[in-house]
């Protein structure tokens, strides 16, 4: 019975529109622009990511070489950066694993009420996310290939704004 009701969960969780679209429009699109440099934070993975071989370190090697490829400037500490962040949940041996996988640009804003209020907040200004289903064994190249899937809709945005020289 456990076991039905959580399939049925996930599969209604699946059956939803999916967001991934909806922040990469022409006003997320827009707040690429001039934007010369930024760096990269992939967000520490849980434990059953980690034991099914994927890994903080070669994520984060991966998208910024991939940025790099594509002439986006990466340096350490920019106060833009890349956010890649997944959650994968353990539901058992037997079950298929439900995971999260959402990067987002992350770039200081100013609300712009008053000149002694304008304190700088780090927000997300452009952002893609998607729920997925995967078995264990399969968790490494699902969840890479969803990440590598969102950067490379990154840099289409970034380039659409940003043309080569």
């Amino acid at each position: 019975m456990r076991l039905t009701i959580t399939y049925a969960l996930l599969g209604w969780l699946l059956s939803l529109p999916a967001p991934a679209r909806a922040a990469d429009s022409a006003i997320e699109r827009a707040t690429l622009t001039g934007l010369t440099t930024m760096s990269v934070v992939v967000e520490g993975l849980p434990p059953i990511a980690e034991k099914n071989g994927l890994t903080s370190a070669a994520l984060q090697a991966d998208v910024t070489r991939r940025l790099r490829q594509a002439g986006i400037s990466i340096i350490e500490d920019a106060d833009a950066y890349l956010y890649v962040h997944v959650t994968i949940a353990d539901a058992g041996a037997s079950l298929p694993l439900p995971y999260v996988v959402d990067v987002s640009l992350m770039q200081e804003v100013t609300l712009p009420r008053g000149i002694k209020t304008r304190t700088p907040l780090q927000c997300p200004t452009w952002g893609l996310n998607r729920l997925g289903l995967v078995g264990a064994t399969l968790v490494r190249s699902a969840v890479a290939d969803r990440v590598t899937e969102f950067v490379d809709q990154f840099i289409t945005a970034y380039r659409s704004v940003n043309p080569k020289p």
